[in-house]
């Protein structure tokens, strides 16, 4: 948490006094980059080349084509990440820290340590996994929020609703919008054979608006009954947001102290908060989705 909030007080004051900021590229991506790699034990000064390769692994794994070009250099990203990572795991494997490569390092199965591609592995994942979710859910709260003026009122008057707007957000738009999965037998779905070994892109995204599962699926009520807001992080939430039950994504309590924290020390900041002159929303992203940039202008702080 005191990392959280040291890297968020820091990335936020050049913008303050200036009363404009771009949530996504002036302090989401980056915050969320920096957080992870403090968790990581990894340079903090690093996170700009960090989030180059792993932003070109993202792409490899989340994109359905690729050109010949494209596909070299997300390769070319995994490797100058892999071979940036190979000292550092040999290091905590000497002189092993409080961080979370050291803690991969000196966890075992069966009596069997991971080797240093099972680190590398994993150090990726937790990369993939955290950073680029969370950039994304908090400019979508405050895209929101804004948007329902209403709400972002009753939020900055009621602090213990900013769970609930969270989740609520995760619901509405869900950072992450399909998950893919190898079907092991085969199997009908809606009349339709799926062979054992094809792929089935589950859609989040599209089962997050299920009106059999939620009342005016479309829009956004951070007071809506069937929300479950006390479940929105656990296995057992409404949402598929963090998938489901036993599939649920490791990091989703890190997430959620991210995002609340974050959102906590934003919200009571950014004053008349509102989109900056000439700001055209846009968002990109199948696999993964969220703005291209979120232009903020709010009332300086002195």
């Amino acid at each position: 948490m005191h990392a959280i909030r040291a890297n968020a007080a820091e990335l936020m004051a050049p913008f303050l006094p200036a009363g404009r900021m771009d949530l996504v590229n002036d302090f989401g991506k980056p915050f969320a980059v920096q957080v992870t790699l403090d968790v990581l034990g990894l340079e903090r000064k690093d996170w700009p080349q960090v989030a180059a390769w792993y932003s070109g692994v993202t792409e490899f794994i989340t994109s359905l084509t690729l050109t010949p070009e494209r596909r070299r250099h997300c390769l070319d990203c995994a490797e100058q990440l892999e071979a940036y990572l190979a000292p550092i795991i040999e290091e905590r494997r000497r002189r092993p820290g409080e961080d979370l490569i050291s803690a991969l390092c000196g966890t075992e199965f069966g009596g069997v340590a991971m080797s240093n591609r099972d680190v590398t592995a994993l150090v990726i994942n937790v990369l993939l996994a955290s950073a680029e979710p969370a950039d994304k859910t908090l400019a979508l709260l405050f895209k929101h929020l804004i948007d329902h003026p209403e709400q972002l009122a009753q939020v900055r008057r009621d602090p213990q609703l900013l769970g609930a707007a969270i989740a609520e957000t995760l619901r509405c738009t869900p950072p992450v919008q399909l998950i893919p999965r190898q079907a092991e037998h085969d199997a009908v779905f809606a009349g339709t054979v799926v062979p054992a070994g094809s792929t089935v892109f589950c859609m989040i995204g599209a089962a997050n608006r299920d009106p059999g599962a939620f009342t005016d699926p479309d829009t956004f009520d951070i007071h809506r009954a069937d929300l479950g807001t006390a479940r929105s992080f656990t296995a057992a939430a409404e949402h598929l947001s963090f998938g489901s039950g036993l599939h649920q994504c490791v990091g989703t309590a890190f997430a959620r102290a991210e995002i609340e924290t974050v959102a906590a020390m934003l919200l009571p900041l950014l004053d008349e908060v509102r989109y900056s002159p000439g700001f055209r929303y846009r968002e990109a992203g199948l696999y993964t989705r969220g703005p291209l940039s979120l232009s903020l202008d709010f009332t300086p702080v002195r």
